[in-house]
């Protein structure tokens, strides 16, 4: 019954997507809760560094369980990061275990440096289901000029020791990635043998993925448009996900760094008034028909992707795979490109 309700719950947005509802009868499957919006890193490829200060901050706990106690009836899972570093939080682990505990798997995103053995014990006590971490280039050099404030042999440390920690407690959980990007136009010296056995001490360790993915690409006005988006292109998002900043902004997607698009506030409104609220039905009908009036999504990368049914090929069966399988031995043998 589990199965066949949420392969139902999937079919419903496709449905809603493929005929271009602007009031949708599905509800966001999966949500972005951005638990920081502040960073200890100044990463040389992330903005954040150029935020304002009085636009980060962190997601208190009693706003958090507000969205979960309304997001446990229809999401499936939550991502528990966006635009800052999760570590940051204090609450993050008791957040993580209020997600788990109302039943929606959690996974976040983190650059790694200040997960200690402290913080480590207690991630795997919360034990979400996935973790992934941002570890460039895999030599001590080129990962410090990447990551700004980061030491390579200390953050290194931190993940094999999570990953030890792991398999000494007898766990599976959380599911453990570590991601490289591939650098567009970033010359970096790379110590090939350093980086050789990088890969191999993180492997060994029990770390169950090592991916690379493209540099990833924001969405901005005053960015250009790298790649022109295919004829009749129509962003998934707005039909299936919903990011809430760490403020209670809802924005209704990951690609928005700044948070200009704003569907409403969790702090103020319900989620599933918002979801089909006046500015996420305006939002769909542009994006269905008029996709010049969408400064940010007319330039995003996306659109330029290759589909297939009009959905995203480079997403479609790793979605799935979360969604239906889960993180386990399945999912490593599958392996995975890419997971945003």
């Amino acid at each position: 019954m589990f199965w066949l309700n949420k392969t139902l719950r999937l079919g419903h947005l496709l449905v809603d997507f493929r005929l271009r509802r602007q009031n949708v009868r599905g509800k966001p499957f999966r949500l972005w809760i951005e638990t920081a919006s502040c960073c200890n890193l100044r990463c040389v490829m992330c903005p954040n560094k150029e935020m304002a200060a009085d636009k980060k901050g962190l997601m208190p706990l009693s706003l958090f369980k507000k969205i979960i106690d309304q997001c446990r009836w229809f999401a499936n899972d939550v991502y528990l990061h966006h635009r800052g570093e999760p570590l940051l939080n204090p609450a993050l682990f008791d957040m993580i275990s209020y997600a788990r505990e109302a039943g929606l798997r959690t996974r976040f995103h983190t650059n790694g440096a200040l997960l200690d053995e402290t913080r480590a014990k207690k991630l795997l006590e919360a034990s979400p289901n996935l973790v992934s971490f941002s570890f460039d280039c895999f030599s001590k050099e080129a990962y410090e000029k990447v990551r700004g404030g980061a030491v390579f042999e200390k953050t290194l440390e931190n993940i094999l020791r999570l990953a030890q920690m792991r398999k000494a407690a007898g766990v599976t959980k959380p599911y453990l990635v570590v991601e490289k990007i591939r650098f567009k136009n970033l010359p970096l010296a790379i110590n090939q043998r350093q980086a050789d056995d990088t890969t191999r001490r993180l492997l060994t360790a029990g770390v169950d993925e090592i991916i690379e993915k493209e540099e990833y690409i924001w969405a901005e006005e005053s960015a250009p448009a790298t790649v022109a988006a295919r004829p009749g292109s129509v962003c998934t998002f707005p039909w299936y996900a919903m990011v809430i900043c760490a403020d209670g902004a809802v924005t209704p997607c990951p690609q928005d760094f700044n948070a200009c698009m704003k569907m409403g506030n969790a702090a103020e409104t319900a989620l599933l008034a918002i979801w089909n609220g006046k500015a996420y039905r305006d939002l769909r009908k542009k994006m269905a028909g008029d996709l010049q009036a969408l400064p940010l999504c007319r330039k995003c990368d996306r659109l330029g992707r290759r589909t297939f049914g009009g959905l995203p090929i480079q997403y479609m069966l790793t979605f799935l795979i979360d969604h239906l399988l889960g993180y386990g031995k399945l999912r490593k043998m599958l392996g995975t490109q890419e997971r945003n």
